[in-house]
C-alpha cells in the first residue's frame, strides 16, 4: 500500500477526475479511495447561495416598501405597521423553528456511529411498518432519510414525518 500526492492538471476539475479514475481503474491498481480533492459542484452551490441571498433580499425590500404603502392609504397607520412587524417576526422566527431539529441530530449520531436503528414508520393510508435499519445519510432542507434495511438488504428513501418512533440496539 502506498499513500501518494497525484496532481492532474486539466481545463477542469472534473476532467482532471476522469483521467485519474482512468489511470486508476487499471490491471495493475486492485483498489483505490480518493480521499481528498474531489471539487466538483461548486458553481452549483455558490449560484444556490446567491439565488438563496437575492431571495431574502427581494423579500426584505417587500416588507420594507409594504409600510410606506399602507401610510400613504387611508386606512389607519397603526394596523399595517404591526401586521408588518409579525410578519417580520415570523419570517426570522421560521429558519430556526425546525421541529425535527432533535430527531435530525440523533440520526446523524446514529448515522457516525453505524449503529442498528428500529424505526416505526406510517406509511401512507396509515400502513405501520417496523424497520430494522442502519443510517445512510441525513438531509434536513429537503426532509429526507436514506436508510439500509438490514433484513431486506434494500435502500428506502424516508421522510422525516413518516417516522413515528425509534429505538437505537
Amino acid at each position: 500500500m502506498f499513500n501518494v500526492d497525484i496532481m492532474i492538471e486539466e481545463d477542469t476539475n472534473g476532467r482532471a477526475l476522469e483521467k485519474l479514475l482512468h489511470l486508476l481503474n487499471s490491471e495493475l491498481v486492485t483498489d483505490y479511495q480518493i480521499k481528498q480533492g474531489v471539487e466538483l459542484g461548486k458553481t452549483i452551490e455558490a449560484s444556490l447561495k446567491d439565488a438563496i441571498l437575492k431571495k431574502i433580499d427581494t423579500s426584505a425590500e417587500l416588507s420594507k416598501s409594504r409600510p410606506n404603502a399602507a401610510s400613504a392609504e387611508t386606512a389607519p397607520k397603526a394596523p399595517p405597521a404591526a401586521n408588518a412587524k409579525e410578519v417580520k417576526a415570523a419570517e426570522e422566527k421560521r429558519p430556526e423553528a425546525d421541529p425535527f431539529k432533535q430527531i435530525w441530530e440523533e440520526m446523524k449520531a446514529f448515522q457516525q456511529s453505524n449503529a442498528l436503528v428500529r424505526l416505526s414508520i406510517v406509511k401512507e393510508k396509515g400502513v405501520k411498518l417496523s424497520m430494522p435499519c442502519r443510517i445512510l445519510n441525513t438531509d434536513p432542507p429537503s426532509g429526507n432519510l436514506t436508510v439500509y434495511h438490514v433484513d431486506e438488504k434494500k435502500v428506502y428513501l424516508l421522510k422525516i414525518n413518516e417516522i413515528d418512533d425509534f429505538q437505537a440496539r
